[in-house]
């Protein structure tokens, strides 16, 4: 019985300290309601203006694009095309751009590019209508375990064969609908990449699905080419 008691009054006592507002000199944590947050996905602004706000700038993190910037200057595509509403935008940093990348892939006479206009202009400003695609595809829209097919800007049959000149280190499988295969990989493919959106079935997108206030904007690090695997 005398246990009994004691125990009682160890439980009592503990719970006088606990309800006090210290204990051993600490206050006690009081309820916080934690409000979770994520990451915004929208930059509120066209892509063209994304595309001139991080290239030419005076910093590396404001010249991200200088190349791809150099790229439409020297083709002369209409830029209208990167403010006009509903596509897929597939931008590339400088080191898609350089070394082993594009440069790399596609040489000039067997050797490797240094400059965009290395290329004919024609080659260059095609590339860039194949980087962009009609429609929003990104990870709100793509269905799980589906393969988009989007319709790109380049003009059909342009990429039947490469021009004089050009070869790839790549094979080259001719794309005569200039259509490039959009897909969210179902699979995390090492700890920095969950999920990420898979284009040609070959390239998986740095940074993906950015919401600009025109469409969807998917921002990578390596060569895309126009073949799509067999």
């Amino acid at each position: 019985m005398k246990n009994l008691f004691r125990n009682i009054l160890t439980v009592a006592t503990i719970a006088t300290l606990i309800s006090g507002c210290s204990l051993a000199g600490l206050d006690l944590q009081e309820n916080y309601d934690r409000v979770p947050h994520t990451v915004d996905p929208k930059i509120y602004k066209s892509t063209w203006q994304y595309l001139k706000d991080r290239s030419r700038g005076t910093n590396s993190e404001a010249r991200i694009f200088d190349r791809m910037m150099e790229a439409i200057e020297y083709s002369e595509i209409d830029t209208n095309e990167y403010k006009k509403p509903n596509r897929t935008f597939i931008l590339l940093n400088n080191g898609a751009v350089t070394g082993a990348n594009f440069w790399g892939t596609y040489k000039i006479n067997g050797k490797v590019a240094t400059k965009w206009d290395d290329y004919p202009k024609e080659f260059v400003k095609n590339y860039l209508l194949y980087l962009i695609v009609e429609g929003q595809h990104d990870h709100f829209t793509i269905p799980a375990l589906q393969t988009i097919e989007g319709s790109t800007l380049a003009p059909k049959g342009y990429w039947n064969q490469l021009p004089a000149g050009i070869t790839s280190t790549s094979v080259f499988i001719p794309n005569p609908n200039s259509i490039m295969t959009i897909k969210v990989l179902n699979s995390s493919p090492s700890n920095t990449s969950d999920y990420p959106i898979v284009l040609n079935e070959v390239l998986n997108v740095r940074t993906s699905s950015i919401q600009a206030t025109n469409g969807s904007i998917h921002v990578i690090g390596g060569v895309l080419t126009t073949t799509i695997p067999e």
